[in-house]
């Protein structure tokens, strides 16, 4: 069920929500899409997680809320309320026009009408989340799991020194710079879609940057018996800030250029990998890179299964040479359903969308 994608009118409907807030869900990141025959559309696993996240942050907030709520009935009402019995009594001892002509001929008083005291309105503080949610939508391009960043127009370089830095809580070090992102190696896993402040510091000249980045894909690596996280980094906010660092690098003569770098697949050569494989089996595929990303220990029982795997002839022949392990890794973890040769072409066109 959690395999299916959704168009936004469709989310729209099964949220109960005007398709003006689906859409700003969209633009801030919180939930990615898939771009099919130029169509959005939301697979379902993406709203369970927002949901679920979404959900504990109201369990919070709503402990956190009725503690000021009690807070301020006990220290910040009691004043206010005193101010309004003091206006109300002066305002009932200078007779108004109505009670004047509610007066009969002969100058008897009638009855007035009784009205019900109005009980405090006690302000109830709205979560961030939620403010942030119904604000007016930002002007930037909308989040997708099938988005291209054009990456490998600018060029790449190694760092000579030692670079470390923080996103979120994650330390890395940067294994890879250029001025529109950066490559990373860290020890904590990160999540695909996941946005953080990312900063870091230079010796020469000392200077420290403060950026907002995005996770692109993240995989595992291994050198020897260390396991450890390779992630690529896309800067969403402040991006001239990468770019003055890179600068300052250069000058520096910190940086060398990294001649690895292939030039990049066109468009149309990632989505060749793509033909014949349904938009079930790409969010199996989807899926699993994440699992495995989040998850390091059980993407590590997986990658051993693969290597058994390679013992067979046939598997060696249709395995491709690159990602071959996480390719194994995740046909093993889907109960060898899926071919070998379509989990490639998803994991491919992944990558390349990635960088």
């Amino acid at each position: 069920m959690l395999n299916r994608t959704l168009t936004l009118s469709e989310v729209s409907q099964l949220l109960e929500l005007p398709t003006d807030v689906v859409e700003g869900l969209l633009d801030s990141g919180r939930v990615l899409c898939r771009m099919q025959r130029g169509e959005a559309r939301v697979p379902l696993a993406q709203l369970e997680t927002f949901l679920r996240d979404a959900l504990v942050r109201v369990y919070r907030a709503e402990a956190g809320l009725r503690f000021e709520e009690t807070a301020e009935l006990e220290d910040g009402l009691s004043q206010p309320l005193l101010e309004e019995s003091a206006a109300d009594a002066s305002a009932d001892s200078v007779p108004d026009a109505a009670s004047e002509a509610a007066s009969d001929a002969n100058g008897d008083a009638l009855p007035a009408e009784e009205t019900p005291a109005e009980e405090p309105h006690l302000p109830i503080a709205e979560p961030a989340f939620a403010r942030e949610l119904l604000a007016p939508r930002r002007a930037r391009p909308r989040h997708t799991l099938a988005e291209t960043p054009d990456m490998r127009s600018t060029p790449r370089f190694i760092p000579l020194r030692r670079i470390s830095g923080i996103f979120g809580d994650a330390k890395f070090s940067i294994v890879q710079i250029s001025q529109t992102g950066l490559r990373i190696r860290h020890a904590e896993p990160l999540v695909p879609g996941v946005e953080a402040k990312l900063s870091f510091a230079l010796l020469k000249p000392a200077r420290s940057f403060v950026m907002r980045a995005r996770v692109v894909w993240t995989s595992l690596a291994r050198s020897g018996d260390e396991t450890f996280s390779i992630s690529g980094l896309r800067i969403i906010e402040h991006a001239d800030r990468l770019a003055r660092a890179v600068e300052l690098l250069n000058a520096a003569h910190e940086l060398q250029p990294d001649r690895r770098a292939k030039p990049r697949r066109t468009e149309a050569d990632s989505l060749a990998g793509l033909d014949g494989v349904s938009d079930e089996e790409i969010a199996l595929v989807t899926s699993a890179v994440q699992k495995f990303a989040s998850d390091p220990v059980e993407a590590s029982r997986w990658y051993s299964r693969a290597r058994f795997a390679l013992s067979d002839e046939h598997v060696r022949r249709v395995a491709p040479i690159r990602q071959r392990e996480e390719v194994l890794g995740i046909w093993e973890y889907l109960e060898r359903q899926i071919d070998i040769a379509k989990i490639a072409g998803v994991v491919l066109w992944m990558r390349d969308a990635a960088t």
